[in-house]
């Protein structure tokens, strides 16, 4: 790497790394919800158990020519802990077969509690140039959960929630560029089943809350999604488009007898990038967000109208340098937003990388923006809102990360990082008495910066076994509470946890035979109720699994989740699973 490439990267670091400092000073601290999102099982080679992901569609970013650590910051093994009601994780059934030889899967468990987990894909076409994949999943559950503080009068209830996805995706490689298009339907069946005799004024005969509890949500997301992308040269113009579109719907509102919100939502992005020189390359990034709703008859039960058009304009103009083992994008996250207010935002967009060594890699990124907070998300990350209340749209000032992972040891990588956000009219959950619906969860909204600090590694070090172990420490600062009409004294980051650890091990002893350990552990969460703060009980969460390969195409598995029984709520009063077996059987054809 020259001399320029050098003094460019540590000017870049130091200059940003100055400005959030002096930010911070005045500003205060963010978190990133841990959040609850829909199962969706990409077709693959391997069997996926119960991957639970967040995908947005991906932004052109220059190809990397540097070397790549590969280091998986999202544990790379088995997550087990994926039972329908309880901490949703992700997780494979590692097979490792030959991708020619098998096209398909099929994949079926259950167990207690009523647990089903099902999943199903095929690659319909699989030729050099066009692929279609098909593939379902079902994820459901229907058992009775005891409270973690029960009352008297309500000391259990039955907790019911089904998932199911199906989606094709079909993609066309031209000579100069690649084509994709999509379609899915997702339906999420549940009841607001938390205990509202959490409530200090909770007074009515449990006869009516179990009532409200029978009456069971439903919503309804289909989607289509179509984009191109031209194929990288380094001395061509380089172009992207993507366009997304969802129509919602959900089956009550306040109460059963007002049907419920339903709209539509259209994101559309483009990316264009011109070479300039050799390495550099001046490009643009632009989109636009719509969202609409419709049915809304039950507005005049509000004391406010929550259910505003959205529309967001986004530009990101960026000027990218790759010198080989040194990587830089300077640019600027230019967004306006119309809302129940008009939001402006202007936020840094750097990524900067250095391969220090041939294995080794120190990484500093700033980001920022306005986030839509959509419908569809938010029902993904928690489906108790309340139904009469939508999340509102924040605004994140900047988010920076600094890190440095390397893999110089062979069989052993890590990455130790550290980061500040700070976002507006961030959204934060709290449980809220619902005279219809009994305990949903209400947005309380703050200027709230979050830092974090830690490390994960991965190593195969030890014969026949794979370690991974990621564990952060969090610490917030609330400066002030937003769009709140009745905002507590005390400011606090409620929900979110100040220790969190991932730990996953798979073990192969015996031939043909997995074991899988998963322990997740999330601590020092705070949340507010009754006009109080309230400790809320750590996650505290040991699963496990066992697989087993009779044959190439055919294996068996059981697993159990939280295994030592613990109780602990995502949100208060949702009491989670306790200690739960599930077995199944797994095809490759």
């Amino acid at each position: 790497m020259n001399t320029l490439y050098k003094t460019l990267f540590i000017s870049t670091l130091g200059l940003s790394v100055a400005s959030i400092n002096i930010s911070a000073q005045t500003a205060a601290k963010d978190t990133t919800l841990n959040r609850q999102v829909s199962l969706e099982r990409e077709y693959t080679p391997t069997i996926q158990d119960a991957s639970k992901v967040n995908t947005l569609p991906a932004l052109h970013e220059p190809q990397k020519k540097q070397y790549d650590i590969k280091f998986e910051n999202s544990i790379p093994n088995m997550n087990i802990a994926s039972y329908p009601i309880g901490n949703p994780g992700s997780g494979d059934i590692r097979t490792k077969i030959d991708y020619s030889k098998h096209r398909g899967y099929f994949l079926f468990g259950a167990g207690m509690y009523s647990n089903l987990d099902g999943a199903a894909g095929y690659r319909i076409v699989d030729s050099k140039n066009d692929r279609l994949d098909i593939f379902a999943t079902h994820n459901s559950t229907d058992g009775k959960i005891k409270y973690l503080n029960p009352n008297s009068l309500l000391d259990q209830a039955k907790a019911k929630n089904m998932e199911n996805l199906i989606k094709a995706k079909y993609s066309h490689d031209f000579e100069s560029l690649t084509w994709h298009v999509n379609g899915s339907f997702f339906n999420n069946t549940f009841n607001y089943y938390g205990n509202p005799y959490i409530f200090s004024a909770a007074d009515q005969d449990p006869s009516l809350y179990e009532g409200f509890m029978k009456n069971n949500q439903n919503i309804n997301v289909i989607e289509a999604e179509t984009g191109i992308a031209s194929k990288e040269q380094n001395d061509a113009l380089y172009y992207s488009a993507n366009v997304k579109y969802n129509n919602f719907s959900t089956k009550y509102g306040p109460n059963v007898n007002y049907d419920g919100i339903s709209g539509s939502i259209f994101d559309a992005l483009v990316n264009i990038a011109a070479p300039l020189q050799t390495d550099h390359k001046a490009g643009v990034e632009g989109g636009i967000f719509f969202q609409t709703f419709s049915n809304t008859d039950f507005l005049p039960l509000l004391d406010k109208d929550p259910f505003h058009n959205l529309t967001i304009f986004k530009a990101k103009p960026y000027y990218s340098i790759e010198g080989g083992n040194f990587q830089l994008s300077l640019g600027a996250n230019i967004n306006w937003a119309s809302d129940i207010e008009n939001k402006f935002v202007v936020a840094p967009a750097i990524k900067t990388s250095w391969n220090f060594d041939e294995k080794s890699l120190l990484y500093f990124n700033v980001d920022g923006g306005i986030n839509d907070n959509n419908v569809v998300e938010m029902n993904r990350v928690n489906r108790y809102i309340n139904p009469a209340s939508r999340v509102f749209i924040s605004q994140t000032l900047y988010d920076a990360q600094i890190g440095v992972r390397s893999g110089v040891i062979s069989g052993f990588e890590f990455d130790i990082f550290g980061g500040y956000k700070y976002t507006k009219d961030e959204h934060l959950f709290v449980p809220n008495e619902s005279p219809s619906w009994g305990n949903v969860s209400e947005m309380m909204y703050a200027n709230l910066g979050a830092g974090h600090f830690g490390g994960a590694l991965k190593t195969k070090l030890i014969p026949y076994t794979d370690l991974s172990l990621k564990a952060l420490t969090h610490f917030y600062s609330v400066s002030k509470y937003t769009l709140t009409d009745t905002a507590p004294d005390k400011k606090e980051a409620w929900g979110l946890p100040s220790f969190t650890l991932d730990f996953n091990a798979d073990f192969s002893f015996i031939e043909n035979l997995t074991f899988s350990v998963n322990y997740i552990f999330e601590g020092g969460r705070k949340t507010y109720v009754n006009n109080a703060s309230t400790n809320m009980n750590n996650i505290n969460e040991l699963n496990i699994k066992g697989s087993y390969n009779i044959l190439d195409w055919l294996s068996f598995y059981v697993k159990a989740n939280n295994v030592m029984s613990q109780k602990y709520e995502r949100y208060y009063g949702y009491t989670n699973q306790g200690i739960n077996a599930l077995g199944g059987i797994s095809l490759k054809f």
